[in-house]
């Protein structure tokens, strides 16, 4: 395994709640917002037929209800997200962090077990103006300070990133 570079990186609070905050605003809303705009217009649709039909009342009550648990389930991944986020930030606090990057992947070390993410496991990167996003599943992400990396890191990490999702 050949190291290519390696630069320090500290995670702080703030900048891990942007982090959070990005990724959710940026998966629910941005990147796919016909998945995110189709049930409310499915919603509304469904409480206006009621509502046109006489059945005011269950609409109302169906407006509510599903307003409640759409809102429930967001607020619900939102605070996992940000618990997670601020574990790891803990556990990395009073430890000399470091971010490695390989031929075959990324190591970054915070305080915890230090694995190799392989790039193929990386589906998107995020950037951000103090951490970018390294986008392993659907809901998960990898949060990575790089205000201390080069930009020759930065240019080798999105490279091999994008080299990984075209194989």
């Amino acid at each position: 395994m050949r190291e290519r570079f390696s630069f320090p990186i500290r995670y702080e609070d703030a900048d891990m709640r942007a982090a959070v905050n990005a990724f959710v605003w940026r998966a629910l809303f941005r990147d796919k917002p016909l998945r995110a705009l189709l049930p409310l217009a499915l919603i509304a649709l469904s409480c206006a037929g009621l509502a046109v039909a006489g059945d005011g009342e269950d609409a109302m009550m169906l407006f509510i209800g599903a307003t409640a648990l759409l809102a429930i389930f967001v607020a619900g991944g939102w605070r996992m997200q940000q618990r997670m986020m601020r574990e790891k930030v803990e556990r990395a606090r009073g430890h000399l962090s470091s971010a490695t990057l390989f031929d075959e992947g990324v190591v970054i070390d915070a305080g915890g077990a230090a694995p190799l993410l392989p790039w193929k496991s990386i589906a998107a990167v995020w950037p951000g103006e103090r951490v970018w996003l390294l986008i392993t599943a659907t809901n998960h992400f990898v949060a990575l300070p790089v205000e201390r990396a080069s930009k020759e890191a930065l240019d080798f990490l999105t490279t091999k990133v994008a080299q990984a999702s075209r194989s």
